[in-house]
C-alpha cells in the first residue's frame, strides 16, 4: 500500500544514504571537536537541523556565548516556518503525531513529502518525519561510536549534505518544473557572498526569506498549481 511504513521507507531511502554519510561525518567530527557523546546526539532530536548542529561544532570549540548560539541557529532554521506553514493543513488529527510530524519536518523529508499528491501527504507525513529523525540519529550514533579514527580514511564526508541536497532538488524541479525557489536561492547566494566572506549561508537564508517576503502572490499561485498538478 502506498500509505503504509513499507511504502514511506521506500520513499525515504535515498534519504537515508545522503543521511548516513552526513550523520556519521557530523558524529565524527563533533566528537574530534570535543563535544559531549550525549550532547552530540540529543541534538538529532531536538535542534532537527543537520545545517545548524554542523554550525554548532566551531561555536562549541570556540566557546561562543548562547546569545550567538541562539541568534546563528535561528536564522538558520528560520526555512522551517515556511515548510510548517505549508504542512499544517496535512498534519494528523492525533496531537502527538501532529507535533512528531511538524517538529520533525527536514527539508529532504519536505522536499518528498512536496512532490506526493495532496491526498498522500497527511498519511505519510508522520512516518516521514519519524523516519528522517531516526536515520538522522542513528547515523550520527555511528559517527560517535567511530570517532575522527577514520576521519583520513573517508576525506570530505562533511560534502554528503550539500549534494543531498542538491539531488533533491534537481528531482523537485523535475517533478514539478518550478524555477522560481531555484532562482531565489541563488540570488540569495550571490548577493549573500558580495556582503561577506564568514557567514554566507546565514546571510543567505535572510536575504531569501527577505525576497519571499516580497513575492506572496508569486508563491500563492505557485503553490496552487503545483497542487493543481499532484491532483
Amino acid at each position: 500500500m502506498e500509505n503504509s511504513w513499507k511504502y514511506a521507507i521506500k520513499l525515504t531511502t535515498p534519504i537515508f544514504m545522503g543521511y548516513f554519510a552526513a550523520g556519521v561525518a557530523y558524529g565524527m567530527l563533533a566528537t574530534n571537536a570535543g563535544m559531549p557523546a550525549w550532547f552530540t546526539i540529543a541534538m538529532c532530536f531536538t535542534v532537527i537541523s543537520g545545517t545548524a548542529q554542523y554550525a554548532a561544532i566551531p561555536f562549541f570549540v570556540s566557546g561562543a556565548g548562547a546569545i550567538s548560539v541562539f541568534l546563528s541557529t535561528l536564522l538558520m532554521s528560520l526555512r522551517f516556518s515556511f515548510y510548517t506553514l505549508n504542512m499544517m493543513e496535512h498534519k494528523p488529527k492525533s496531537r502527538f503525531k501532529g507535533i512528531v510530524s511538524i517538529a520533525g519536518l527536514t527539508d529532504e523529508g519536505f522536499a518528498v513529502l512536496s512532490t506526493l499528491p495532496k491526498e498522500q501527504r497527511q498519511s505519510l507525513i508522520f512516518k516521514v518525519s519519524t523516519l528522517c529523525v531516526t536515520y538522522w540519529t542513528f547515523s550520527t550514533i555511528v559517527g560517535v561510536l567511530i570517532g575522527d579514527s577514520a576521519a583520513n580514511y573517508i576525506p570530505h564526508l562533511d560534502f554528503a549534505l550539500p549534494c543531498l541536497f542538491a539531488i533533491l532538488a534537481y528531482e523537485q524541479y523535475k517533478n514539478q518544473k518550478q524555477w522560481k525557489p531555484i532562482f531565489i536561492a541563488l540570488s540569495g547566494f550571490l548577493l549573500a557572498r558580495q556582503i561577506t566572506e564568514t557567514s554566507v549561508l546565514l546571510v543567505a537564508i535572510v536575504v531569501a526569506i527577505i525576497i519571499v517576503a516580497f513575492l506572496p502572490q508569486s508563491f500563492s499561485k505557485t503553490t496552487k498549481g503545483v497542487e493543481n498538478e499532484s491532483k
